[in-house]
């Protein structure tokens, strides 16, 4: 396992930073915070930086692409920026950002990095709730620090934690394809789950915008495969998160005209939709 140290005003930067050096996705990233930030986070003075240990498995499982050898992976080219579909894509700020697993036609894309070895236990309620409440008490120390009235809403089930924020100004915590959103959400997994054996996923929301996204790369979809259909050559889609090309594999898999598949390396991998001859 390589691992690097990383120094910056906030954790988020230190991550980022992390990452970097040693050329890996933010999902392939094991992250262990060694020293908060002093003052707090997201803007403010800092007395003390964040201090953070990035790791990165030697050898990370391949991600699975239908109808292609895994072997091809690292043949294909990321997608250009500023091509026509780049630009078709919406400006509008996944993550998911993280969505069940798909089918076996479809990629196998790896869960959030801070499971990694965390010994699996079974479902408990009361662990259940005391993450959420975890997750809510850092959120309301990072809202707090940003000058920020939230209302947050919690619904759960035994797959995940929702918490849906609601207030004025709130699309600082969006950001561009929900990249801002998908980070928040991030370490509030690792600030709300680093004290029990079971990982209870936690997902953030802001006023319904994952669903407004996922109506949004869905239109994308079909209106891209009507594209692909009509010329009879292949689309390619900007580069997404994993969750996000979830949506656009899961609005076609039942589309005969056309097929789906990723291609590209991370965090450069894009979705293909071809024509079926």
């Amino acid at each position: 396992m390589r691992t690097v140290r990383v120094t910056a005003k906030t954790v988020e930067a230190a991550v980022e930073d992390g990452i970097k050096q040693l050329g890996i996705s933010r999902e392939e990233a094991i992250v262990h915070v060694v020293e908060q930030p002093s003052g707090g986070l997201f803007g403010l003075i800092h007395k003390k930086p964040a201090v953070v240990d990035v790791s990165a498995v030697d050898e990370p499982e391949a991600e699975e692409t239908p109808e292609a050898p895994k072997a091809e992976e690292t043949k294909e080219e990321p997608a250009k920026e500023g091509t026509e579909e780049a630009a078709e894509a919406p400006a509008e700020a996944a993550e998911e950002s993280k969505e069940p697993e798909e089918t076996e036609s479809k990629e196998n894309e790896e869960k959030p990095s801070h499971k990694e070895g965390r010994e699996e236990a079974p479902f408990n309620a009361e662990e259940q709730e005391q993450t959420a409440e975890e997750a809510k008490k850092f959120l309301e120390n990072v809202f707090k620090g940003m000058h920020l009235n939230v209302t947050m809403e919690k619904m759960m089930n035994e797959d995940r934690i929702l918490l849906s924020l609601h207030g004025e100004g709130l699309g600082i915590l969006i950001g561009k394809h929900g990249q801002t959103l998908d980070a928040l959400q991030y370490l509030t997994n690792l600030a709300a789950g680093k004290s029990f054996r079971h990982h209870y996923f936690v997902m953030l929301d802001v006023e319904n915008y994952r669903e407004r996204r996922q109506d949004t790369l869905e239109a994308l979809a079909h209106r891209l495969a009507g594209k692909a259909r009509r010329t009879g050559e292949p689309v390619k889609l900007e580069p997404m998160p994993a969750g996000e090309r979830r949506i656009i594999h899961l609005a076609l898999q039942d589309d005969p005209s056309v097929s789906t598949e990723s291609e590209g390396e991370a965090p450069y991998r894009y979705v293909v939709i071809s024509p079926n001859r």
